[in-house]
């Protein structure tokens, strides 16, 4: 099913729940975003981007704990 090229709250939601049907849940939400993102202009456009580098930056940051975590676990066996 096509998604709405829309950088709208409301057609995020719907990309969402459309992808979701197929998909994985984080994997819709990233296709979700990604669709708001190339539909958005202008102020509203660096904004997403903003937000995205912040969730991005947190992301990788969880992760690399995650990573040292099981490291940890390894070495105690």
């Amino acid at each position: 099913m096509p998604l709405v090229k829309s950088a709208s709250k409301e057609a995020l939601a719907k990309n969402i729940k459309t992808e979701e049907k197929s998909k994985p849940k984080k994997q819709a939400i990233a296709i979700g975003l990604s669709e708001q993102r190339q539909a958005a202009k202008g102020s509203r456009k660096a904004k997403l981007e903003e937000q995205y580098a912040k969730h991005m930056a947190g992301t990788e940051e969880k992760g690399e704990t995650k990573k040292e975590s099981k490291k940890t676990e390894k070495a105690e066996m």
